[in-house]
């Protein structure tokens, strides 16, 4: 049975003349080309309403300020979900609505703004009031689920992940699981069909497909973050930092039995781009033109495999295909795979000739892209075990004997002057300082320059980001100045920044393959905290250890535990995580290396790292704490959300100073310091302590005793 949607309204309707702004979440302070956009549509003047938000006034007086800083009248109407019986009806607050003519919804829970205007199945006169300043001309903007209550059926929760693997959850507790794909029923303001924010950054086309087919809609608009639709009447418009994609499901064919939807048409729009929503025809912006095929587009797949719901795996995929010559390239995939279910899903995307249209502009020496009428295909079987494969390695060095990729848990910058020490010893001068992980670039390499410079060591900065990476790819001199370095210094900050930086569209970039020729022959790399986790070939995103323990890990970006994505690629050792000890992350490590297969998982704790020599052959431990190893038996280890089985399972603290093999690891830890032993002990209360957390288990039935007992008797704890 199809979802029981809102009435769908009749086409030739006469439509209110206000207008709407579709906000898909993290709307930056800096968006001034929204701003201005909102501003002219309400004229200066809106009311924040925050009851989505489980901190209401602090959120709402929050965002007055944000609009007060850009030149608006706003003010903050305390209609709240905890106040709602009285506030929603409240003659007082209601005047104050209707005097600025303007909503502004905040992100938070759609399901708090729904319960909040409509109470016992009736619309409260908030609501009331709210649709008629709509009809008389006036703005409703939201951002995240300010943008999810628009449509009339509502997407309430869930990953792309399971809603296509295992459809609408109906248990009655489904509501407290954020990853269980529910649908409910929004406020109707946009009929024009289905909504769904944060698109592009939490892979969500899986989860707007199959609620669009559930609730009858044959369209449907993905918004994704700090990017908005503005509609007016029947023509939307583009405005903010990435764009939105658009879903015409007009001709598509589902298949339930074994999830298949065929023949969707995509069309990503940017900034500028408009749609006729009467037609759900794309238009793209005056200045786009039609891509041109040349030598530098692309002629065959990316040599990575993708993670269809994987953050901006989709988009990555798109501009791909929008860069290529045809002839040779016009369709792609991308898959993830459910675990637990056993089923994967496959993103087929489609090129097709006369039909589709790729189209870029140059703005401000940006390059900006729209991909129009793209074929999508999805379809979703049953596997017996998870398709991990070889093509998951982006890059295949090949390093010099000398060579070595140095993990630090943490930056250097605050290590102990004996631990420095060791680590400058293994810096060539010069060294070139890459702040590509960090949001603010330029500030963070400026304190690793002062603080090699007062350690004497000469250092250039290396100007990587990525905001600039296609204008650093094509600088000839920068890539001979990559060569020129005695080391590569990466700082930390987002993991994330680096794949996407040094990955584009999943390809090498000129500027990774420079510093991956680097090392081949021999340049020392120096990875610190995020950055060590990126080199990898998958790497740890997202997710702490209590999430790791209530809902285990996957590769949707959307996920609420472990997230795990695919990473640069030049070690193969196994998964890789930083700040260790302090952010207790034992747990997470585990469950990752668990859903991934993998068999060694290091920890890399403060104020130390790991040492990778030549062709992996051994690991080092540098520092002052040293590292944790990980080994799994992945033939019988029973890792599972809310399982604490240590089956499987070995522990080795690798302390510093010691060089090993790792088949040699538990000769080589057989014995170990009293220091190391407390530091193994701390490690484990910090999993028992996530452990019940996350279960709120008050009554100790996982405590470290028991599982070093276990580790113990199965000579397990190294």
């Amino acid at each position: 049975m199809p979802f029981d949607s809102t009435e769908k309204a009749p086409s030739d309707r006469l439509r209110p003349q206000g207008s709407l702004a579709l906000i898909g979440g993290r709307f930056e302070a800096d968006n001034v080309a929204l701003y201005k956009a909102l501003y002219k549509r309400c004229e200066g003047r809106i009311a924040v309403c925050s009851m989505a938000s489980g901190y209401p006034e602090e959120v709402g007086e929050e965002t007055v300020e944000e609009f007060r800083a850009q030149g608006f009248y706003a003010e903050l109407v305390p209609i709240f979900f905890e106040n709602r019986q009285e506030s929603a009806f409240d003659p007082r607050l209601i005047e104050r609505l209707q005097a600025f003519g303007s909503v502004f919804f905040t992100g938070g829970d759609q399901s708090r703004i729904v319960g909040t205007l409509v109470q016992g199945g009736r619309e409260t006169p908030a609501l009331e009031a709210i649709r008629a300043l709509y009809t008389r001309g006036g703005l409703i903007a939201g951002s995240s689920a300010g943008a999810a209550i628009m449509s009339g059926p509502m997407i309430m929760g869930g990953t792309s992940l399971n809603a296509i693997s295992r459809g609408i959850d109906t248990r009655e507790n489904a509501a407290e699981d954020f990853d269980a794909f529910r649908l409910g029923k929004g406020l109707g303001f946009f009929d024009w069909g289905m909504v769904d924010q944060h698109f592009l950054q939490r892979g969500r086309v899986g989860r707007l497909i199959k609620a669009a087919e559930l609730s009858e809609q044959t369209l449907a608009f993905g918004i994704d973050e700090n990017s908005a639709l503005i509609v007016q009447g029947t023509h939307g418009e583009v405005v903010g930092e990435t764009g939105i994609l658009f879903i015409d499901l007009r001709k598509a064919t589902f298949q339930d039995q074994e999830f298949t939807v065929r023949n969707a048409r995509v069309s990503f729009l940017d900034d500028g781009d408009a749609i006729d929503l009467r037609r759900g025809k794309p238009l793209p912006a005056a200045d786009k033109r039609r891509t041109r095929v040349g030598r530098a587009s692309y002629r065959s797949p990316a040599p990575v495999r993708r993670n269809a719901f994987a953050s901006y795996g989709l988009h990555d995929l798109m501009l791909r295909l929008i860069e290529s010559d045809p002839a040779f390239y016009n369709k792609d995939s991308a898959s993830a795979f459910d675990a637990q279910f056993g089923n994967q899903v496959t993103l087929h995307i489609h090129r097709r000739p006369r039909r589709s249209r790729a189209l870029r502009a140059v703005r401000a020496g940006e390059i900006r892209y729209t991909a129009l009428n793209f074929d999508l295909d999805i379809h979703c079987a049953a596997l017996d075990v998870c398709p991990l494969n070889e093509s998951t390695q982006v890059l295949r060095p090949d390093p010099a004997p000398e060579a070595r990729l140095v993990m630090l848990g943490s930056t250097p910058i605050n290590w102990s002057s004996d631990a420095r020490r060791t680590l400058l010893g293994e810096l060539r001068e010069p060294v070139g300082v890459l702040a590509t992980a960090s949001g603010e670039p330029t500030a963070m390499a400026e304190r690793y320059l002062d603080w090699l410079a007062s350690e004497n060591v000469q250092a250039e900065l290396l100007p990587i980001s990525l905001h600039n990476i296609e204008r650093a790819s094509r600088d000839r001199a920068l890539l001979k100045t990559i060569d020129r370095m005695g080391s590569l210094l990466f700082t930390g900050g987002d993991q994330r920044r680096v794949t996407e930086a040094l990955l584009h569209c999943a390809e090498a970039t000129p500027v990774l393959h420079s510093i991956v020729t680097a090392y081949e022959r021999g340049t020392p790399l120096i990875a610190v905290a995020a950055s060590a986790t990126a080199l990898g070939n998958r790497m740890i995103a997202e997710g702490d250890s209590i999430a790791a323990w209530r809902y285990g890990s996957s590769e949707d970006a959307s996920f609420s535990g472990v997230v795990v994505e695919r990473g640069i690629g030049l070690t193969r050792l196994g998964l890789i995580d930083q700040n260790f000890l302090r952010r207790h992350r034992l747990g997470r490590l585990l469950m990752a290396c668990t859903a991934q297969q993998q068999r060694f998982g290091f920890g890399l704790c403060e104020g130390a790292g790991m040492i990778i020599h030549g062709n992996e052959q051994e690991i080092e431990a540098i520092g002052s704490n040293g590292v944790v190893v990980a080994e799994l038996d992945l033939d019988h280890v029973r890792l599972a959300p809310k399982v604490p089985d240590p089956s499987g399972v070995r522990l080795y603290l690798l302390e510093p100073g010691q060089r090993v093999r790792l088949e040699d690891l538990a000769g080589a830890t057989a014995e170990r310091s009293a220091t190391a032993t407390a530091l193994l002990r701390e490690t484990l209360d910090d999993l028992a302590r996530d452990y019940q957390i996350a279960l709120g288990d008050s009554d100790l039935r996982f405590n470290v005793p028991r599982w070093l007992q276990t580790l113990g008797n199965a000579n397990n704890l190294h």
